[in-house]
């Protein structure tokens, strides 16, 4: 009887539904699509340390997982209190009829349950369909191929989500049980006759909180761009703190700023229903400015995560080709009477010879310039904020010209010439090539007691005289040899490259220095691989790719339901007010567009201020993303906007024909 009788409310409130249905399904396809990427495996032609990667981001994706899910619980029990407070006067009527508080909690208990079923179900049959197509994205993040396509069903994360979900579910019942028995039957009854108490604020003081919060949000930027996302000091916490609070002030003070400035346009507030839209969004906004704050925030951080994450992500993997030109490279900083690193390495019986197809030792100096004897104050002082080397003016490295022709010479290129007064630029760092370009135009001179040089060109040279997977030469001079005779050796380097087939010469390489670790007396530094660094980089980028996706999504979700339910309730309150409204002699396509604009500007609200702060956002992050690599950040955030749009414009439709069909539904 119970389940007949609540199986009928579902499929006669199934509009009303639609919203939690969307929420607990979008919450089960992500738990299941994140969870599952461990299954992967299967279908990607991986080595050992990328099937270590994956199973490393499994975990990581785990640990998001709990705190997704707590998310999640807090949107179903929102969603949940919306279904309630919509059937109030239902759930009354069933107590006047004798039905016990605990028999109505039990219907409540059936018809989440089967709407809970069904959402489980599509959510893991969406999933698994959804998760395939991830594979495809994992294979080109870490550049392998896929074998032959296997369908693929995780039974691991399949349960993991279920495990999550029945959690989550318990919270709910949890929650319907105590707000029915709190409840008594008169406030379920009249629970459509109670009126909303706002207090709203006089002109004078929403105008003065207004331009304390743009002031807020002007302060915030401006310390925001000066301090960067590098340096977590006061300046960076009082960004914040300001920006949240004049995001807040913004809220609180809009309604009655709109209110007075559309009034003052008398032909445009009293055409059609503008007068009633614009006193319901002014009651909306009075209502909602905290949860106003908190979604913008939510907003910005989705937009922000998204386009900054995809970002970075091609940042790891852009400049690898340029940044690692040899298969290996070994380094030591402790030089003191030290042989050649290959002389070292030959006499603690590393087969070196065996191994490589060719190598060559060259050194890293102290030149007797240091960078103020380069770079103006002004660059100094910018760039003294974020690296050590321009904020304590230290030597800059120099290689002899001799070492610096065999590099070349190396990496099949031509041999540079220099006169006994001329020096020469390089760096690997794109971000600093223009400040070196811009200094470099103005032919400096560099001078030391009786050392007097000039540059060879007006142009820095680009060269990476090691493998590493970000880039290590900031700036290195190029001095005849003479200069750097008694100079100090700064570091010794090894570069090599191997013979035959790279990937099983590299299996031979680590195992062999996996030897010499451990007999030698002498300390080695591990060396680093081009193939370990574009698996290290492709890992690192997959982590933060799929993080950013997960996160992102989630915020998104928890964003556009907030708002969807805000208004689904508005509606459900305001019924009366339409009922009016038609019998005044409102025609239907007008009420249709009050509710649509109504919607639509409760939407645009937290989402036009979080472009706002988004573009300034993206506007610094694009900064520590140059730090990786070049990365054209415009194209991830066009991306990220186009996926917005469609997540959000889902809940947006859903609730404008929700919210439609709640103020047509005849009583």
């Amino acid at each position: 009887m119970y389940f007949k009788l609540s199986l009928r409310n579902v499929k006669r409130s199934i509009k009303d539904y639609l919203i939690y249905f969307l929420t607990l399904t979008f919450g089960v396809c992500l738990f299941y699509i994140f969870n599952a990427l461990e299954a992967q495996q299967v279908m990607l032609e991986m080595t050992a340390s990328q099937m270590e990667i994956i199973q490393m981001l499994s975990d990581v994706m785990s640990v998001v997982s709990v705190f997704v899910s707590v998310i999640l619980c807090f949107l179903v029990i929102y969603a949940n209190n919306f279904l309630i407070k919509r059937r109030k006067k239902e759930l009354g009527i069933y107590l006047t009829l004798g039905m016990q508080k605990k028999t109505v909690s039990k219907l409540l208990l059936i018809e989440a349950l089967i709407i809970d079923f069904f959402a489980l179900v599509c959510g893991l049959v969406v999933g698994t369909f959804l998760s395939q197509a991830l594979s495809i994205l994992t294979a080109q993040l870490f550049e392998v191929n896929l074998k032959a396509f296997t369908f693929i069903f995780s039974s691991d994360a399949a349960l993991k989500t279920m495990f999550y979900f029945v959690i989550i579910f318990i919270f709910v019942v949890c929650f319907n049980t105590y707000t029915i028995t709190k409840y008594e039957l008169i406030d379920l009854l009249h629970a459509d006759r109670k009126n909303e108490t706002l207090k709203a604020l006089k002109f004078a003081i929403s105008l003065l909180l207004f331009l304390l919060s743009m002031s807020s949000l002007l302060v915030a930027y401006y310390l925001a761009f000066k301090n960067g996302l590098t340096n977590f000091n006061i300046e960076f916490l009082i960004a914040i703190f300001l920006g949240v609070m004049g995001t807040y002030l913004f809220y609180v003070s809009i309604s009655n700023l709109l209110i007075k400035l559309i009034g003052n346009c008398k032909g445009l507030y009293y055409k059609n229903l503008n007068l009633f839209i614009l006193k319901q969004v002014s009651s909306k906004l009075n209502s909602h400015h905290i949860s106003m704050t908190l979604i913008c925030l939510m907003l910005f951080l989705t937009l922000g995560i998204l386009s900054t994450g995809l970002s970075l992500s091609k940042s790891f993997t852009k400049d690898l080709e340029r940044l690692t030109p040899f298969d290996a490279t070994f380094s030591r900083l402790d030089t003191t009477d030290a042989p050649p690193l290959s002389t070292s390495l030959k006499a603690s019986g590393f087969p070196l010879d065996e191994l490589t197809e060719s190598y060559m030792d060259f050194n890293l100096y102290e030149s007797p310039f240091h960078y103020s004897d380069f770079f103006t104050e002004d660059i100094m002082l910018r760039y003294g904020e974020n690296f050590y080397n321009f904020r304590e003016d230290t030597a800059i490295h120099a290689i002899k010209l001799s070492d610096f022709n065999q590099l070349r010479m190396f990496c099949n290129e031509v041999p540079l010439s220099l006169q006994a007064h001329e020096y020469v630029v390089t760096s690997s760092d794109m971000n600093l090539w223009p400040s070196i370009q811009s200094i470099l135009k103005t032919q400096p001179t560099l001078t030391r007691r009786t050392i007097e040089l000039v540059p060879k060109f007006d142009t820095p040279i680009d060269l990476s005289y090691e493998t590493n997977f970000f880039s290590s030469n900031m700036l290195t001079l190029i001095l005849p040899d003479h200069l750097l005779e008694h100079a100090p050796i700064s570091r010794q380097h090894l570069n090599l490259n191997y013979k035959g087939d790279k990937a099983t010469t590299e299996i031979a390489f680590k195992e062999s220095f996996d030897v010499l670790f451990k007999t030698s007396d002498e300390f080695f530094i591990p060396p680093i691989t081009k193939i370990e660094s574009y698996e290290s980089s492709f890992g690192l980028s997959t982590i933060v790719t799929y993080i950013g996706i997960y996160l992102g999504f989630v915020f998104l979700i928890a964003s556009a339901a907030i708002l969807a339910l805000q208004q689904l309730s508005e509606a459900t309150d305001h019924t009366k007010r339409y009922e009016l409204l038609r019998k005044i002699g409102v025609s239907k396509s007008e009420l249709n567009r009050s509710l649509f604009t109504q919607i639509a500007i409760y939407f645009f609200a937290p989402l036009s201020l979080a472009l706002i702060h988004a573009s300034v956002g993206i506007a610094i992050a694009n900064d520590v993303v140059k730090h990786f690599g070049q990365s054209n950040i415009a194209v991830s955030t066009l991306y990220t906007c186009l996926f917005l749009l469609l997540v959000y414009g889902t809940y947006f439709l859903a609730t404008y024909f929700g919210s439609k069909h709640v103020i047509t539904q005849k009583k």
